[in-house]
């Protein structure tokens, strides 16, 4: 006989909670894609709000079939690297994107601080080459997750990847290691990016959006680091008729708890995104289900990340986002710049009765 977490009683409370979250975040995205009527802001906020069914659902699946747990986790953990493109990409279109970011926080400088852990770093001036360094960050943790998910199956494969088990004669404590540097890049970044534009995303209710992220992805994965150091130190052991072997059982108790964390994640995503700030009266009603199906499509194409890799690790990015000179004038640099943010912001509102919106968007520009 096993252990109580590799039971059906524990798959069922656990899958309880998981078809809760999955219900709930289904009906947000429904409400969304419904009432899409600010695309450029709901696409990322329809992709974020995947991350709960996806993680509740792969882990549920996990906790049953533990020896194919491995192929589940890596389906999650390639859409969390996704999630935080998105989340970033998100905060970037709330502020009328990168040529009106900059152009608020031109002159400013970033300060050190205990408070965002930013102690270690001096200060420096914030400039278009700090937005890119933000959003390399980001995108590296991307293109870091697909790599090591393809090296892991190979592993895998080849029996050298055990998940859960810290042993140096195995893959999952270098794929840790490795894992814990992108992700702490990915971190810093954006807590950056958060210092710099905290007083602009204050509408938007950053740090709500930005714990749940952070504490979905980041604490899972710190949980899942410290669930192995315990069943290391034979706090938690496993079966002893060897049906499941070093490991598994520290995997097992990982996807249990994300199965309740993430209906929790789900009750805060209804406050943290919420879709009624969306609604157009009259328009909701109007909606078809091949409308609906249309708007979910285009939440489901990748080629903008795509495409937002390249150019930022690409040699000709400042050529393309500065919207002007260092040495313009400066007149002639405000005048360039707000013209800029001003036809970026028309073209991504659908209608012009959204005027709540658009204010928003146009916040941010002194």
């Amino acid at each position: 006989m096993g252990p109580w977490v590799t039971s059906d009683a524990a798959w069922t409370l656990a899958g309880v909670f998981a078809y809760l979250s999955i219900g709930l975040t289904s009906f947000q995205i429904f409400k969304h894609l419904k009432h899409y009527n600010c695309p450029t802001q709901q696409k990322w906020i329809v992709r974020i709000l995947f991350m709960a069914p996806i993680y509740a659902f792969a882990s549920w699946m996990s906790l049953k079939f533990f020896h194919l747990s491995i192929y589940f986790d890596t389906v999650r953990n390639i859409y969390e690297a996704f999630v935080i493109y998105n989340f970033l990409s998100l905060c970037f279109e709330y502020l009328g994107g990168e040529a009106a970011i900059m152009f608020a926080i031109k002159g400013r400088c970033h300060h050190p601080s205990w408070w965002n852990w930013t102690c270690c770093f001096s200060e420096f001036p914030y400039t278009p080459t700090f937005l890119r360094y933000c959003k390399q960050g980001t995108l590296q943790f991307c293109v870091v997750k697909l790599v090591m998910a393809t090296v892991i199956i190979i592993m895998e494969a080849t029996h050298t990847y055990n998940d859960g088990d810290l042993s140096a004669n195995g893959g999952y404590l270098y794929v840790a290691i490795i894992y814990n540097i992108s992700i702490s890049i990915a971190l810093m970044s954006l807590v950056f990016f958060y210092s710099a534009t905290k007083d602009l995303l204050s509408p938007h209710q950053p740090v709500l959006k930005f714990l749940i992220v952070k504490s979905i992805i980041f604490v899972s994965f710190w949980q899942s680091v410290v669930i192995a150091i315990i069943e290391k130190a034979d706090v938690i052991t496993s079966s002893k008729d060897g049906s499941i072997q070093a490991g598994e059982l520290a995997v097992a108790y990982q996807n249990f708890l994300i199965c309740f964390e993430m209906f929790f994640a789900s009750v805060l995503y209804l406050y943290a995104f919420p879709w009624r700030p969306y609604v157009v009266e009259g328009r909701g009603r109007l909606a078809t289900v091949s409308t609906i199906s249309r708007n979910f499509r285009s939440t489901l194409n990748p080629t903008d990340m795509i495409d937002d890799t390249i150019r930022n690790f690409s040699q000709s990015y400042a050529h393309y986002v500065r919207p002007a000179t260092e040495d313009d004038d400066s007149e002639d640099n405000a005048q360039l710049t707000l013209g800029f943010v001003n036809a970026h912001t028309r073209r991504a509102v659908v209608k012009p009765e959204k005027t709540s919106l658009l204010e928003d968007r146009e916040e941010p520009l002194p």
